[in-house]
C-alpha cells in the first residue's frame, strides 16, 4: 500500500532540497510582496487590483479572460475586481467594433500614472532578471516550476 504521506519516500538530501527550494520561492513571494505592501496603503488598491493594473499596462488591450488567465482567477472574480478599479477611473472597458462581445482593456491616464510609480518587482524587476538568466538555468526552472504546479494540482 502506498503511503500519501509527505516526504514517506524521501531521502534526508531529498528533503533538504525541498525545504531549500521552499525558503527560496518563500523569499521570492516575500520580495514580491513587501514592494507591494507600502504602496497598497498609499494607493488604497489591493495587491489583486495593482496586479490588474500592471497586467494591463503590459499588454494594452487585453481581454477579461486573458486577464483572469495571467492572474489565475476565474473571469468573473476579475470582472468584478474591474469593476472596482473603474469606478475609480483607473480603467476602461472598449468593446470592439467587429464584435461587439469582445471587451478590451485599456489604463487611463490615472491608471498609467500609478503603475510608473509601482515598485520594482512589479515594474518588471523580476521578469528583467528571468531574462538575465542563462538560458539552461532557465529551461530547467520552467521544468521544474511546471513540475511542481502539476504535483500541487495532484487530489491528496
Amino acid at each position: 500500500m502506498e503511503s500519501n504521506r509527505v516526504g514517506d519516500s524521501q531521502s534526508k538530501p531529498e528533503l533538504a532540497a525541498a525545504e531549500e527550494a521552499f525558503s527560496l520561492v518563500l523569499r521570492l513571494v516575500r520580495t514580491v510582496q513587501s514592494g507591494m505592501q507600502s504602496f497598497d496603503a498609499n494607493q488604497g488598491l489591493s495587491g489583486s487590483q495593482l496586479l490588474a493594473l500592471w497586467q494591463i499596462s503590459a499588454k494594452p488591450g487585453l481581454r477579461v479572460a486573458e486577464l483572469a488567465e495571467a492572474l489565475y482567477i476565474h473571469p468573473s472574480t476579475a470582472s468584478n475586481l474591474l469593476d472596482k478599479i473603474e469606478v475609480r477611473g483607473l480603467v476602461r472597458r472598449e468593446r470592439s467594433k467587429a464584435d461587439n462581445r469582445v471587451v478590451r482593456l485599456y489604463l487611463n491616464d490615472s491608471g498609467m500614472n500609478i503603475v510608473s510609480a509601482l515598485p520594482g518587482p512589479l515594474q518588471g524587476q523580476l521578469r528583467y532578471a528571468l531574462r538575465k538568466v542563462p538560458l539552461s538555468t532557465l529551461h530547467g526552472l520552467l521544468v521544474g516550476l511546471s513540475s511542481l504546479l502539476e504535483v500541487m494540482r495532484e487530489k491528496p
